[in-house]
């Protein structure tokens, strides 16, 4: 057999247009980093994580570095107007206003922020065995959920503040006790309807334990549906604490969150209305901007559904 010879006419250069036709047009992309994608393209949802940030930053620092302490008292300027020296104004007590909004949101956040996490903690062991095991353990615990909520919640606060005092401890142990239940009952959806799917009956053939299974499979599968309703306890938690404090049961002095200091200034809204107002826009911008970020996250969830 004779030998095929190098013939460089039967070659020729490919122009520059065409030497990228099989290149990948888009770079592939993570879960997190498609959904943080899709969460920077909703400007509400950007607005509000701003705007929270700001709060947040605002909240740490302002009492740190400012002159004035959350409760110290100028007799001598009670009820001053917004100015160099106090750029929102001071109270009855010439205490500085902005100082004590800000002391008040890290009350008020701490609250909001803890109680969900609480809420998410139990949610998930509660209403993930629920949905895991069904039968009787499922109507069983499903039951006790119902008495539960039977019961209007401001009792369960009520009777904790009576019994805790008014602390924070125990505004949010009394926000926590019947919070959790909407996450429970998410969780155990969730729980019911993956446990059927096949890679969750391929973890049990192959051995896996069901604390394995429920925790690394189920529940990481469903984290979807639980970050967007977590991100809707937080500014629930936030505007129940800023109620109950406003109506006299949460908060007492000498600690403040933005409701007990809405309260304080209601006194005076006859003669001072300014004071009110600044405690009532932050409680209003913190709980829009919770809001609009859990908008954002459940469209950018729901996109990859």
């Amino acid at each position: 057999m004779s030998e095929m010879k190098y013939d460089p006419s039967m070659f020729e250069k490919l122009d520059e247009s065409e030497k990228n036709d099989e290149a990948i047009a888009m770079e592939s992309k993570t879960f997190l980093q498609d959904t943080w994608r899709r969460f920077c393209s909703n400007k509400l949802a950007i607005l509000g994580l701003v705007v929270l940030v700001i709060m947040i930053l605002l909240a740490v620092f302002v009492p740190v570095f400012s002159q004035y302490t959350y409760d110290g008292q100028d007799l001598a300027n009670t009820n001053a107007l917004p100015s160099a020296a106090h750029l929102l104004g001071t109270d009855k007590l010439g205490r500085d206003i902005l100082v004590r909004i800000c002391s008040g949101m890290r009350v008020t956040l701490a609250i909001g922020f803890t109680s969900a996490a609480i809420n998410l903690c139990i949610g998930i062991v509660y209403g993930g065995c629920a949905g895991y095991f069904g039968g009787r353990v499922d109507m069983t615990m499903m039951r006790i959920v119902d008495i539960i909520d039977s019961v209007p919640s401001l009792l369960y606060t009520i009777m904790i503040l009576m019994v805790f005092g008014n602390s924070v401890f125990s505004m949010m142990l009394a926000i926590s006790l019947t919070s959790w239940i909407t996450m429970a009952r998410q969780v155990r959806a969730q729980v019911m309807s993956l446990k059927e799917m096949e890679f969750a009956m391929a973890a049990k053939v192959i051995g896996c334990s069901d604390l394995r299974i429920l925790l690394k499979h189920l529940v990481v599968n469903a984290l979807g549906p639980i970050i967007v309703c977590l991100t809707m306890m937080i500014p629930s938690a936030i505007f129940t604490e800023s109620s109950l404090s406003f109506i006299g049961i949460g908060i007492q002095p000498p600690a403040c969150s933005l409701g007990s200091l809405a309260n304080e200034a209601r006194q005076l809204i006859n003669t001072q209305p300014l004071q009110v107002v600044w405690p009532v826009i932050t409680i209003a911008l913190i709980t829009l901007s919770l809001n609009f970020i859990g908008d954002g996250v459940g469209e950018a969830l729901e996109a990859k559904r």
